[in-house]
């Protein structure tokens, strides 16, 4: 019984996207910018949709993902990326990136224009991807170059 008496006094927890004070059965709103949703710290359209996807945004900060960008299932994307459109590529007929399954981007990447990412690369931070980049391959840099190619099941 005590302890429903002083949880009803005093408290700390979390309720709609604000953390609550509570003091002697006073509630102090404090609104903490860690635990801003998406829309409020990033600019992704169609951000419901890849979120029942199985994207992930472990840092979800300065996320920039443009309008008609395709990007597959259970991916992740790290803080300061973008992803958008540019240039109309006549040799491809389009000027928007696709990016394949199982995708991780990490943070500061820059990814723009008519490039096709394969399923289960991996793009190293601060990398500027100007070319495509194969499935299950490592790139990094500026402009992104391959690393190493991923080998699954050995």
């Amino acid at each position: 019984m005590l302890k429903t008496v002083v949880s009803k006094l005093f408290g700390i927890y979390k309720e709609n996207q604000r953390i609550i004070i509570k003091i002697f059965g006073i509630k102090i709103k404090l609104k903490w910018i860690a635990i801003n949703p998406l829309e409020d710290t990033c600019n992704i359209y169609g951000l419901q949709t890849l979120l029942n996807n199985g994207t992930v945004f472990p840092h979800p900060i300065g996320i920039v993902i443009g309008k008609h960008a395709k990007i597959g299932k259970n991916c992740k994307i790290y803080q300061n990326t973008t992803i958008g459109n540019g240039k109309y590529n006549k040799e491809r007929d389009r000027s928007i990136p696709i990016i394949g399954d199982n995708v991780t981007i990490y943070a500061n990447c820059n990814i723009v224009g008519g490039i096709i990412i394969g399923d289960n690369a991996v793009i190293g931070a601060g990398s500027v991807v100007i070319n495509d980049v194969e499935a299950n391959t490592v790139v990094a840099g500026n402009p992104a170059k391959v690393i190493k190619r991923i080998e699954y099941g050995k």
